[in-house]
């Protein structure tokens, strides 16, 4: 009985190795096909291109919101770890910033449509890109502690700040993404310092320091009378 169990296991571990192996090489052709094609591309279409069918694809992702998740994942795992990696380098949290703007805003345009593809799926909570963009708050949470130390903010103040500066990175880089390639458009380093600059020094209009001073002091809550 134990050398027929040992078999059995034997057999259901190579099959297990197979099936990752198998599910890592739909993900990157379907990554291929959606670069090729677009982000709009249907899953026959994805499905001719890999040279399969599409349920051999629901046999792995069950449709194609789980396809995108999973092409999300893939995507994401490799961006957040270029972005970990460009963190640690930087020797100022401004640099560190910076890095990551730098990183966010390459990757997203050298791979255009297969960002488009994953952004693209049904709303879920718990997804790629939403675990994603929770990764890089704590990573930039953690930078802020590493270079301000005992003057970095207090732990609620940094959460909001980092979720509001990934926010606004990701809206920037959408909004630049979709632009048209025109002579108006920043190139992607111009682009990524304008970020930056936004996420430092804040979201300030070029004009800002033409403004009076009456102007740029905060508001003050008016006296009862």
């Amino acid at each position: 009985m134990k050398q027929v169990s040992e078999n059995v296991d034997g057999r259901n571990s190579r099959w297990q190795r197979h099936r990752a192996k198998r599910r890592i090489e739909l993900i990157t052709a379907a990554r291929d096909a959606v670069a090729t094609h677009g982000a709009g591309i249907s899953m026959e279409e994805i499905a001719t291109a890999c040279g399969t069918s599409k349920s051999v694809f629901y046999r792995y992702f069950k449709d194609k919101s789980g396809v995108q998740a999973a092409v999300g994942e893939y995507f994401v795992s490799r961006m957040r770890t270029r972005m970990v990696a460009a963190a640690h380098e930087a020797d100022s949290f401004a640099a560190t910033v910076h890095a990551l703007v730098k990183e966010y805003l390459k990757s997203v345009e050298a791979s255009a449509d297969v960002y488009r593809f994953v952004v693209t799926a049904p709303a879920d909570g718990d997804s790629a890109i939403e675990q994603f963009l929770d990764s890089v708050c704590q990573l930039l949470m953690d930078q802020h502690i590493r270079h301000r130390g005992e003057q970095a903010m207090p732990e609620a103040l940094l959460q909001c700040w980092a979720a509001s500066t990934v926010g606004m990175v990701r809206g920037a880089g959408e909004a630049w993404l979709a632009l048209p390639d025109t002579e108006d458009k920043p190139d992607r380093p111009a682009m990524s310092q304008l970020i930056t600059d936004w996420a430092v020094q804040g979201l300030r209009p070029d004009t800002y320091t033409t403004l009076s001073a009456d102007e740029t002091s905060a508001p003050t809550t008016p006296q009862e009378s």
